[in-house]
Order: C-alpha cells, then sequence, then structure tokens
C-alpha cells in the first residue's frame, strides 16, 4: 500500500477555492481503481493544503495522475499555489 502526501500552499484569498476545487474531484478519485483513502485537510495556517491518499499500488496512483480529473485539477489550481506542491510517497502495511 501506498501512502502519498501531497502540500500545497496558498495565498489566503485563494484557500476556499482550492479546497473547493479538491472537493469537487474527490469522490471521483476515491472510486478509482485502488484508491483505497482520498482526504483534504486545511493547515492550521490557513494558506495551505494537505491531501492523504492511500493508493494499493504505485501503478494505479501513476493512472489517476495520468487522468483527466487530475489534469483539471492541476489546471486549476497551478495559477493559485504559491510554491509548488511537495508530494511524500511512502511504502505502509495496511493490516
Amino acid at each position: 500500500m501506498k501512502l502519498i502526501t501531497v502540500e500545497a500552499s496558498f495565498a489566503a484569498k485563494d484557500i476556499n477555492s482550492a479546497i473547493g476545487l479538491f472537493t469537487d474531484q474527490a469522490q471521483t478519485v476515491r472510486k478509482m481503481s485502488g484508491c483505497a483513502h482520498y482526504e483534504i485537510y486545511c493547515k492550521p495556517s490557513n494558506d495551505g493544503i494537505a491531501i492523504i491518499q492511500h493508493w494499493e499500488t504505485m501503478k494505479q496512483f501513476d493512472v489517476y495522475r495520468a487522468s483527466e480529473t487530475f489534469a483539471r485539477l492541476g489546471a486549476g489550481l497551478r495559477p493559485k499555489m504559491t510554491s509548488a506542491p511537495v508530494t511524500t510517497v511512502a511504502e505502509i502495511d495496511k493490516q
């Protein structure tokens, strides 16, 4: 199982819009093959978000990253980001 976290920063004026874009795609992503968990969290500083994802395999996560859903999300978010997103991938045992 892959644990993938993505952290992205936004200006205060853009945070609600960014969360809305993630929320709009969340149900679609959760239904994708291999997605076991997909949640969005707002940083306490209210200047960014963290997405916590569990994917059965890296290949399934790569299918998501090649999807139209991911492309639309990136097109909507990139102009709002104040810095490049940080993605971390870890291997976990799901018990």
